[in-house]
């Protein structure tokens, strides 16, 4: 289950504004900064955080577009004895059998981008032999990693034969669900890329979970559905935390490789939340505000549950409406954690 620290800050790293696919729904695809990141960028960010343990991940763009900096992040990093943890998320298309072997020495925890079987992730996001070869290599490493997937109109419906998928694939241990977000292109193409209907979600994420239940009932081997596993922990809960990730508690700084931050990589493109920069040396934090619709406070899950992303909530405007698709997708792992 995804646990905020009181201690830990979560800094992302935006390796580079490059990126190799040009995937239709893209959040950062309206980024003018196709630049990479400069070490001195990076390691001002680091020292700027030397005295607090550090959850730092990778991203972009296509972070492995500027692998070298990767390296020479971790390598500083472990140099100066700064605690520190590392993740990235990626494209897989560029992990190649010496950077997998990288990634390992380097203790990086992996999440591949990957949207439902291969005609669905080809349809939206390209080069999905590519992607396999590059899952494949980290499998060869003995790397396990998390699939996360982007949910659309297209790929709802085939997100059950994606858990096969995973299982076929061999080095996957979950699954996650990032539902669309109106920005990017997504919002320059409503035409072709539209969410999926609150009942297309439900009937998904439950097919999912049956499909994962037959193959472990078969073969002891799980493929674990995140919303899934994440309701079932809470359930054991009587309150909870209602933070929900590290941006709606003022602990996360998104940097762009020009030295500006941001709370969450999905707000880069509005001054309101722009956070100072880097090279200044002084950033002001800010927490991403969340706002309960009253009809929550009567929910069966409500004091055990953390709401929706907020900043997906307010680029989509569903901040206080009583059914947004973050409700929907909460409410049905709730009752399937229950079921299962």
């Amino acid at each position: 289950m995804f646990v905020i620290s009181k201690d830990i800050v979560s800094i992302v790293l935006w390796t580079t504004g490059r990126c190799n696919l040009a995937c239709q729904y893209c959040y950062a695809g309206s980024t003018h900064l196709k630049e990479d990141m400069y070490f001195e960028t990076a390691v001002q960010t680091l020292d700027l955080f030397s005295d607090q343990p550090m959850k730092i991940q990778f991203a972009g763009g296509e972070p492995l577009l500027n692998y070298p900096l990767i390296c020479q992040v971790v390598a500083y990093a472990k140099a100066k004895n700064y605690k520190a943890s590392f993740q990235m998320q990626t494209n897989g298309t560029g992990i190649t059998p010496e950077i997998a072997a990288g990634l390992k020495k380097m203790k990086i925890a992996l999440g591949v981008s990957l949207d439902g079987p291969p005609e669905v992730n080809e349809f939206a996001r390209g080069k999905t032999r590519e992607v396999i070869a590059g899952i494949g290599c980290l499998a060869d490493e003995g790397i396990k990693i998390n699939l996360n997937s982007v949910v659309t109109s297209h790929s709802v419906m085939q997100l059950p034969k994606l858990v096969n998928f995973a299982y076929y694939l061999g080095n996957v241990g979950g699954i996650g669900l990032d539902l669309l977000r109106d920005a990017g292109r997504a919002r320059n193409n409503p035409d072709t890329i539209k969410k999926a209907t609150p009942e297309q979600l439900q009937k998904a994420l439950k097919e999912m979970a049956e499909t994962a239940r037959e193959l472990y009932q078969l073969t002891d081997k799980k493929i674990v559905i995140r919303e899934i596993d994440e309701a079932r922990q809470r359930l054991k809960m009587s309150s909870c935390d209602k933070a929900y990730c590290y941006a709606s508690c003022g602990r996360s700084y998104v940097v762009l490789p020009n030295g500006d931050v941001y709370p969450c990589g999905s707000l880069i493109d509005n001054p309101e939340y722009f956070m100072g920069n880097v090279k200044n040396q002084t950033l002001t934090s800010i927490a991403i505000g969340r706002s309960e619709p009253e009809v929550c406070k009567n929910c069966d899950y409500f004091a055990i549950c953390p709401g929706g992303c907020p900043s997906r909530l307010l680029i989509n405007g569903e901040i206080g409406q009583d059914a947004s698709l973050d409700c929907v997708l909460k409410k049905a792992a709730f009752a399937l954690a229950r079921e299962y």
